[in-house]
């Protein structure tokens, strides 16, 4: 028996075992998962390969065969290793039977796309904020939650998991998430898939490079691969926001495209039911790019109408292409999106719009300058190509319904631009045309330095920022550090699997990543405003975080701890890490509050325990009533309030507004011309109240700013400071006691000790107190110089008697203050009044 005669198998049984014992190197596994199927699959195609075909073409065939197949049995728990090996080593074994032969040609070729790969390398992740393989941006916070499901459950999932149940269809494409999590084997983690899916994207290039070669030539596609690498922006943007599936999904798209043009140059069966399988593939992965090839084959099939063996060859790929399609289609659950869905869609699709020449210049700047040069120029030289013709047709028809404000089905939840983006695959294509054109026109010597000043001009603009390619971008930044990392990993080893944890933010804020590496709940996860899944209206984070803005303006108040037990929270996480704010939750508020404890603190990231089981600090009095205000909408509503105080007054006013939520939009409001607060309305019709902190105290001047015609039904001016109320009337403030009986004791010696008469009028305070113990008790009004003016003093003898003391109030006043210092023993009051003329 020759060795050679069964190399794949044997190559299959070594990588399983040294998988299986665990050898810490994700490629090996990535080669056993993908690259058996993909060589059996690539025999039917040619059984005679190069050294680049034989290589990557089977990692490319792999990754397709092993989405469709997962959707396939997407109701099956096969998606197991134990499956993994059985198909590998079987189609190893098959593979073997084919004869499948390598040569070792193009060893050049692929130094050159080596070489490429490595450039991508060096942007596909911002190396000099390495954490711990944890990937940048916010994408991966929403797939990594699917990729664990896929290998906990070793099948697809169809809603949001145990986290949150309420989110209960899954409509987004799995294609990615299946590789990753097949890829990793057995023990999916952050890290693990983070490193693998660096690899899987380096698979662009060789995608490129194929169909450029089958379009043209070899040597455009090797430029295809090098204006992939080097010239696009658009796959930097990607790469640096992990937005991984779309990656994937163009890698693939772009592979089918190549077994298209074998499939139309060469009509086969086997390559009618691979290039089906390869568009199916590709549009498992990215939405956008199912639409994307559905639109496509309509406008090859138009082309085709009067070539009868190319149309059929089209027709009968796409019935294989939409047949494969069949599993996922059954899984998509179409909800009716909610008023405020429908009005959020509607601003991100305009806002994503070509409304104007100048959005179109800003949107194709992000493609790059000089792919777009070189693009152009490589399409003139192009004459009549359906394939590439008819790609970026497809590409332009979304936003070109856009720019002629034409809706159609589901409009809302495709942005216009991002699909406009895919014109860097067809542009790369074409700037490889040019550049293999002009090396055949330029010595070779002039060419290699044409080739080198373009490559260090894309590397300044990838790695210097040359040009401004790109803005500063914390969507593109890693945000996992050591203090937020440590506070999470307590998270995990100390709270309940049903834990509740109100964080910061769903998005360029660290906290979003609780549920991932900390395995809980937030109440803000990162799918918070995911346009698909109803996840809006499901998880409701608009209506909570309106309730949860009282954390931000009066976290020590009842109010707050009502709002915090609305929704079950049990920790409030600030995190280190926060560049977006869309809840503000300020750490020194909470730590000077007896409703939270911090439990952990590293660094800026402090975790919070809610104390449900103390009373707030603060007391918060009505100063000021105000009936209902109507305001209309465009026009500012201005508000006034002047309280009159007395010297002295320590502490806080407050506005409370209650309302109505009955219409979608929002009120600005300020004072003195400084922003104060937001009020955000979503049409839900429940009765809201919010308190905002003041900052002024003698004038208030307060202005509203409605988008629209509003009636807030009631506005209070609120005082609040840390103390005792004992009525509407009084407030005491220092170290006084009360005890259960409704007695006070005020302590001896101490300074603070004051009395807050609230909307005092002329009458007269009424002090009722227990004669006991000796030493004087003077009572003593504040004076506008800072001094102090004795009115009453209390001289006791210890008798043991109920006596009454009586201070004439004259004037009116919105806070009044009385300071108190006892001499000797404390001081025992039984009752304090405060009785007014009427």
């Amino acid at each position: 028996m020759k060795v050679s005669a069964y190399k794949f198998t044997i190559a299959c049984g070594i990588l399983a075992i040294l998988v299986i014992v665990g050898i810490p190197f994700s490629l090996l596994s990535l080669f056993l998962v993908l690259y058996f199927p993909g060589i059996l699959l690539a025999s039917f195609i040619k059984r005679e390969f190069d050294v680049i075909e034989g290589i990557f073409l089977p990692f490319l065939m792999g990754i397709c065969f092993w989405i469709v197949f997962s959707y396939f049995v997407s109701d099956i728990k096969v998606l197991h290793w134990i499956t993994v090996i059985l198909i590998s080593f079987l189609s190893a074994y098959a593979a073997d039977r084919r004869n499948i032969h390598f040569n070792l040609t193009n060893q050049y070729e692929l130094a050159l796309l080596v070489i490429c790969c490595l450039f991508m390398v060096s942007y596909s992740y911002p190396w000099f904020q390495f954490f711990q393989w944890v990937p940048p941006g916010d994408d991966m916070k929403y797939h990594m939650m699917h990729i664990e499901t896929i290998g906990l459950t070793h099948s697809l999932p169809e809603n949001y998991g145990e986290l949150y149940p309420e989110v209960d269809a899954l409509t987004y494409p799995l294609g990615y998430h299946i590789i990753a999590a097949l890829s990793t084997f057995s023990s999916v983690s952050l890290s693990s898939v983070t490193f693998s899916t660096l690899f899987i994207s380096l698979l662009t290039c060789f995608s490129f490079y194929f169909l450029g070669k089958e379009l043209f030539n070899q040597k455009t596609g090797l430029y295809s691969a090098f204006s992939a690498s080097f010239l696009s922006l658009f796959f930097h943007r990607l790469l640096t926001t992990s937005t991984y599936p779309n990656v994937l999904a163009i890698s693939l798209q772009v592979f089918a495209l190549f077994l298209l043009c074998k499939t139309l140059k060469s009509p086969s069966r086997s390559l009618i039911l691979l290039t089906g399988l390869g568009f199916a593939a590709s549009g498992e992965t990215h939405t956008y790019i199912l639409l994307l090839n559905m639109i496509l084959f309509t406008f090859l099939f138009l082309i085709s109408l009067k070539r009868d063996s190319q149309m059929k060859s089209l027709l009968y790929t796409g019935s294989v292409f939409l047949f494969l399609m069949v599993p996922y289609f059954v899984r998509l659950h179409f909800d009716t999106p909610s008023p405020v869905e429908m009005v959020t869609y509607t601003v991100w699709y305009l806002e994503d719009s070509f409304r104007s020449l100048s959005d179109f210049i800003r949107n194709i700047q992000i493609l790059s300058p000089l792919l777009l040069l070189f693009g152009i120029m490589g399409g003139f030289a192009v004459k009549r190509n359906r394939i590439v013709g008819s790609w970026v047709a497809a590409i332009l028809v979304i936003p070109a319904l856009s720019f002629l404000q034409i809706q159609y089905p589901g409009w809302y939840s495709i942005s216009p631009n991002r699909f406009f983006f895919h014109l860097c695959a067809p542009l790369c294509i074409l700037s490889g045309k040019f550049f293999a054109d002009t090396e055949n026109v330029l010595s070779r010597k002039r060419f290699f330095v044409f080739l080198v000043m373009v490559g260090l001009l894309s590397t300044g603009m990838h790695h210097l920022n040359l040009f401004r390619s790109f803005l500063p971008d914390p969507v593109s930044e890693v945000q996992m550090n050591a203090d937020d990392a440590f506070v999470m990993e307590w998270i995990s080893k100390n709270t309940r699997e049903d834990t509740i944890i109100l964080n910061t933010g769903p998005t360029v804020d660290c906290s979003s990543w609780v549920p991932i590496l900390s395995g809980r709940r937030v109440v803000f996860p990162s799918f918070s405003g995911h346009r698909g899944d109803n996840c809006i209206e499901k998880v409701g984070a608009h209506r909570k975080r309106v309730d949860l803005f009282i954390v931000t303006y009066a976290p020590d108040s009842d109010m707050a701890l009502q709002v915090l037990k609305k929704y079950n929270i049990e920790y409030i996480y600030v995190p280190a890490w926060v560049k977006r704010f869309y809840l503000d939750v300020y750490p020194q508020k909470l730590l000077e509050s007896p409703l939270y404890t911090p439990v952990v603190k590293k660094g800026n990231a402090y975790l919070f325990r809610v104390n449900y089981d103390e009373k707030p600090d603060t007391v918060y009095v009505i100063i000021h009533e105000n009936g209902p205000v109507r305001m209309k909408g465009g026009h500012a509503s201005e508000l006034s309030f002047s309280p009159l105080l007395s010297p002295d007054v320590q502490g806080q006013f407050y506005l409370r507004i209650s309302y109505t939520d009955d219409v979608h939009g929002k009120i600005d409001m300020s004072e003195e011309g400084s922003y104060l607060g937001t009020i955000f309305t979503y049409g839900t019709g429940e009765n809201k109240t919010m308190m905002y902190p003041l900052s002024g105290m003698n004038t208030i001047d307060l202005s509203f700013y409605p988008d629209y015609d509003f009636f807030l039904d009631e506005v209070t001016l609120l005082f609040g400071f840390k103390g005792i109320n004992l009525t509407d009337q009084l407030g005491l403030k220092g170290e006084w006691t009360k005890k259960d009986s409704g007695t006070i004791i005020a302590p001896a010696h101490d300074s603070g000790l004051r009395l807050y008469l609230f909307n005092s009028g002329r009458g007269e305070l009424v002090i009722t107190y227990k004669d006991i113990g000796y030493g004087n008790v003077d009572i003593n009004v504040p004076t506008t110089a800072g001094s102090w003016d004795t009115v009453l003093i209390i001289r006791r003898e210890n008798s043991g008697d109920t006596k009454e003391v009586t201070i004439q109030l004259d004037t009116e006043y919105s806070l009044f203050v009385l300071g108190f210092y006892v001499y000797g023993d404390d001081f025992l009051i039984e009752d304090v009044q405060n009785i007014q003329e009427p």
